[in-house]
């Protein structure tokens, strides 16, 4: 329980994290969660503070730190407890710049990601459809090759930053099976348009959008990466995505837990604390106990993919299903130790139990996640296999 992974360096990132949110956002998210508002100018902010790029190379604006900094980042915005904001924060900075970081071309970089790391631009990953959403597979919005230029017809749901976003890392069809194509989109594009997706059970200040492209006519340069292998880069991208999900989900029940024991010393029935009755005390211990599974396997995961990147597709697959999966009964034994206060919003626990729902669905599901496993489960080699295959496809640049 004494393992802690993170540095001095990391420290000193998390108290400067700390002081921002502390000064620029805490006093007004309760607000922006009633509004269903997300703030522009917090990214605006978070680039210029340099919190988007503490993972990402020099040489495009980054900090060159090592994942425990976007462990780190997560860490402080889960104890603030605005899952919402964060949510959106971390849709921008974890989805579309990864993928254009890596396979992007010298313009998309210098256009839309190096204006995304630093907050001028906001960037959204555009793959949920109505019926695609975990099957990647199943995308029917098309891009049809013209010769000089693609157009591009369907539509998204479920995006994150949808309505805010100033270009789109889009996955759309462009042949049978696997062939899908990604294009770095820009949201100017004539035939665009996005609509709001409102009374959310969570995560109320996210912005969350369907999208809708109507003959929207894009450049081939707009292409990332190399036409037909948008399906390997998306299942690379997503361990990136899972990943940051579930160490952020072991914070927020880390919070959750705080208020609990907390509560427990404050609250008093029949002439003393509850928290000495053993009902209680075992219930804490409980939580107590599942948090420390989460975390162990969720900092697992993370050195995984600090050594092997993609390749921990299990590892961080068993996290994000078990931590999305535990953390529920973690919040929801918060709420009833801490009885009627935990049920509105005076503890913020209520928002912290609305919010983390999400994450046995968003990202891939729980189903999804064990279906993965099951794979390396009963076919290991042949799944190795297949995920070696991908991974030698979607370098390829």
């Amino acid at each position: 329980m004494n393992f802690n992974p993170f540095t001095d360096e990391h420290e000193l990132l998390a108290q400067s994290v700390r002081e921002f949110l502390n000064r620029e956002v805490m006093p007004h998210a309760a607000r922006w969660e009633k509004e269903e508002h997300c703030p522009r100018e917090i990214f605006q902010r978070m680039g210029e503070l340099g919190f988007f790029g503490v993972t990402y190379p020099e040489e495009v604006g980054g900090s060159g730190m090592d994942f425990w900094a976007a462990v780190t980042v997560a860490r402080e915005l889960s104890y603030a407890n605005v899952g919402g904001l964060a949510l959106s924060l971390f849709a921008h900075a974890y989805l579309p710049p990864p993928l254009l970081s890596a396979i992007g071309t010298p313009e998309q970089k210098e256009n839309y990601l190096l204006p995304a790391l630093r907050g001028e631009k906001i960037g959204s990953l555009a793959i949920s459809e109505p019926g695609a959403g975990s099957d990647v597979g199943g995308i029917r919005t098309t891009a049809e090759d013209k010769g000089d230029h693609y157009v591009i017809n369907g539509s998204k749901c479920w995006i994150t930053n949808g309505t805010m976003a100033d270009f789109l890392v889009l996955a759309t069809r462009t042949g049978e099976g696997h062939n899908l194509t990604l294009f770095c989109f820009d949201t100017k594009t004539e035939g665009f348009s996005s609509s709001k997706i409102k009374d959310k059970l969570g995560m109320h200040s996210s912005d969350t959008a369907e999208l809708f492209f109507d003959n929207c006519k894009v450049p081939k340069s707009a292409v990332i990466g190399h036409p037909g292998m948008g399906f390997y880069y998306i299942m690379n991208n997503f361990q990136e995505e899972r990943l940051i999900g579930a160490v952020s989900g072991v914070f927020a029940a880390e919070y959750a837990y705080r208020k609990a024991v907390e509560y427990s010393r404050q609250r008093e029935a029949f002439g003393r604390q509850i928290g000495k009755f053993q009902v209680i005390r075992h219930k804490l211990a409980s939580m107590a106990t599942r948090l420390e599974a989460c975390r162990s396997l969720g900092y697992r995961a993370v050195y995984e993919f600090i050594e092997t990147g993609p390749a921990a597709v299990g590892t961080i697959s068993m996290a994000k299903a078990f931590i999305g999966e535990e953390i529920q009964v973690i919040i929801y034994d918060a709420i009833q130790i801490l009885g009627g206060v935990g049920y509105t919003e005076e503890y913020g626990v209520a928002r912290t139990y609305r919010d983390m729902r999400l994450f046995t669905i968003g990202g891939g599901t729980t189903e999804i996640m064990y279906e993965i496993i099951s794979r390396l489960v009963v076919d290991q080699a042949q799944y190795s296999k297949q995920m070696m295959t991908s991974r030698d496809q979607a370098a390829v640049s």
